[in-house]
This record gives structure tokens, sequence and C-alpha cells, in this order.
């Protein structure tokens, strides 16, 4: 059963959030008040190019610094949300896993099309790789659409044949921008017009929703490195991590995949509002990192 908190927060969302006659400027509108988060003083923040691309760095004062790094591809349906207001969601990563936070300010369709967005993620990771941070020594993270980019990512280092990384986990990750599959009670953060919507304005008319390219969870993932996926119980994107997580046990990769009953897309970003099932999931995500870490 779900707090009555985190109901309180469903039951406040429009009918309407995610209308599935908007465009990606009126997603940019609509998502705008929920990202740009004034930031903590302890938090201590640069801009470094990796491998040409601009990435947010960021730590908190005194933190743990084992040599690790979160490589986390952040959310915004590939069409909003530049690194510039997204700060705050490496701040939550930061404090949540003690954990230097790299972040790439990928470009967003429909003005840079797919493949602009891997291309940027794999020119970092690759950069990341070239100045010396061991594959080993890296975590992926990949929320809401930077999951699916971040599978896309290591599936595209996999080609290149460079390293894996320590682990990819999920934050309520896109892997099916179809969404041929999706349950049935209401997500108020997404529909399944909405996403294929946004699929749509990413990739034009250069490949079906559902080519393994885009939506990784019809790709061959041998070789990947291990996964943790937290699926949703109401998360329209649940049943593509569930397909995901299948096809990686089937291709010899390791999975966790935990249920979180009547949780929705993106439950973990309310943990600034103090929502006792995001700071449950944030700790269960920390524990396996510092089982990555030990």
């Amino acid at each position: 059963m779900s707090s009555q908190l985190i109901q309180q927060i469903i039951d406040s969302i429009p009918t309407d959030f995610a209308d599935p006659q908007a465009d990606y400027i009126s997603v940019r509108e609509t998502m705008a008040p929920f990202h740009g988060h004034p930031l903590s003083e302890d938090l201590v923040q640069t801009i470094t190019a990796y491998g040409g691309v601009d990435c947010g760095v960021y730590s908190l004062r005194g933190f743990r610094d084992d040599g690790f790094v979160a490589l986390h591809f952040h959310g915004g349906a590939l069409v909003s949300c530049p690194l510039p207001v997204y700060h705050f969601y490496a701040e939550i990563i930061c404090r949540q896993l003690d954990i230097r936070t790299i972040m790439p300010d990928y470009r967003l369709a429909p003005e840079h099309p797919y493949p602009a967005a891997y291309e940027d993620g794999l020119a970092a990771y690759e950069g990341l790789l070239a100045q010396g941070v061991a594959a080993e020594k890296i975590i992926v993270l990949g929320e809401s659409c930077g999951g699916g980019l971040a599978i896309g990512t290591l599936l595209r280092a996999r080609e290149r044949g460079l390293p894996m990384p320590a682990a990819f986990i999920s934050i309520t990750g896109w892997f099916d921008l179809s969404v041929s599959e999706y349950p049935s009670s209401r997500d108020p953060f997404l529909t399944p017009e909405w996403v294929q919507n946004r699929g749509r304005e990413f990739v034009g008319s250069q490949m079906p929703l559902n080519d393994p390219r885009i939506s990784p969870c019809y790709a061959d993932l041998t070789g990947l490195p291990a996964m943790y996926l937290q699926v949703g119980q109401h998360d329209t994107m649940g049943p593509s991590a569930m397909q995901l997580g299948t096809r990686a046990m089937l291709a010899g990769v390791a999975v966790t995949l935990e249920s979180w009953p009547s949780m929705i897309h993106g439950w973990h970003g309310l943990i600034s509002a103090a929502v006792p099932e995001a700071q449950t999931a944030w700790q269960s995500i920390r524990h396996f990192s510092d089982d990555l870490r030990r």
C-alpha cells in the first residue's frame, strides 16, 4: 500500500499531464516547473568536456572518493530538459550514493534527432576512459528516457570493443518506445501515446519505434554489464524494463529485478518531497552500489 504523501502527489497531477496531443514545445513547457530546482551549498559543480561533450561533474564536499563515478543519463522525454535545468538530479545521486556524478549534456530532439543523443553518450563514455577512468570504476545510471539512452550507449560501446562499466542501474527507464505492453492502471506522468509521440520526434521516419537501436528491450544484450532494475507496478514503462531484464538474463547478463508495488513512473525524484517510497528505493540502490564498490 502506498503512503498517504505519494497518493496526495499522484492525485494532484492533472489528468491531461501526458496529453496524447502534446508536441515537443508543449512538453518543454509542461516539464519546466518540475526542473531547475535550487542546489545545496555543499554541492561542488563544474562543466568538463569528455570526448568533446560538455558534462556536468558533481560531488558533495567531503564525500568518500573511492575512484568510482556515476555516469548518469538524465530524463526529459528525449526532447526537453537540457543539462542546466537537471543539475538537481545529479545532486540527488551524489547525496544518495555518496559518489562523484557525471552527466552528459546530450543533444535533444527534434532539433537533433537520432542518433545525436547516442553519439554524445558514446563520446562521453569514451572520453571518460581516455582520461584514465577505469571502466570497472564506472556505474552507469539512466533515469526515464535516459535509461534507454544509457543501454543504447553501452550497445554502441560494445560494438566498438570498449570495456563495459561495473553495472547499469535503471531509474524507471524507457526501453520500448513503441510501448507494446503497459499496465492497465493510470500512471499520471506517462501514457503510451505520449511516449510514442516523443519517439517519433526522436527518430522521425527513420525506423519503426520497436527497432532495437532505439528500443533496447528488443536488442541482443550479450556482453552488457550487470543490471539493476527497479520496476514500479503502475509505471507505463515497467513492462519494457521486465522485457529488458528477461532478454538480458537469457543473454547471460546478471540481472537484479525488483518489484515496487503501487509505484509510478519517476517516483525516485519525489525524494525531494520526502516521499518514503522514494527514500526506500534510493536506499536499495545504495546497497547495490556499495556492493559493487567493496
